[in-house]
């Protein structure tokens, strides 16, 4: 798997590599070892521009999650997330006719963009560090990549379950 990270923002310090290897966590645990993901942090300026573009709330945000090589994911279980051959036992790919089981190139998961000024606003309201925080949003974007989403409580649910038993791993690893 490869996870690319480029911080262009300068207004808060982060722990690259920490969240480089969260990131390869969360592949592995959803069957997406074969994947490649790049996490770009951005500053509140240029969230603001990809929130409004994108979602069209004129405002900056945590993060985004935009995902590559497939039309937007299903969302996340029963069907689960999508992506090639093998990835979470198949679920939720109708055509994998397209893709070569031997080609050696990693499948093109998407990108996660964070905004770690934004993030220690909230962090700060939460009452927890920014490490912390963005630990918790690349979780969520990286899930989202897979086919995970919140729109209904269900699968709010079902996403922040998730979430907490990855971040329980990581934390676990990080302690060990």
């Amino acid at each position: 798997m490869s996870v690319f990270l480029a911080n262009e923002q300068t207004q808060r310090t982060v722990d690259e590599t920490g969240l480089v290897a969260l990131a390869r966590l969360v592949l592995e645990a959803e069957g997406a070892e074969e994947s490649e993901v790049s996490i770009l942090l951005v500053d509140t300026s240029v969230m603001a521009g990809l929130n409004t573009r994108f979602l069209g709330e004129r405002r900056p945000t945590d993060v985004l999650a935009f995902p590559i090589d497939e039309d937007p994911p299903a969302s996340g279980p029963p069907d689960g997330p999508t992506g090639p051959p093998g990835f979470m036992g198949g679920h939720g790919r109708e055509d994998d006719d397209d893709l070569d089981e031997d080609d050696d190139e990693p499948w093109l998961l998407g990108d996660v963009v964070l905004c770690p000024a934004y993030a220690a606003e909230q962090a700060a309201g939460a009452g927890q560090t920014l490490a912390a925080e963005l630990e918790l949003l690349t979780v969520h974007g990286i899930l989202h990549l897979c086919g995970f989403d919140h729109a209904e409580p269900e699968e709010e649910q079902v996403m922040r379950a998730r979430t907490d038993e990855l971040l329980a791993e990581w934390r676990g690893r990080e302690r060990s």
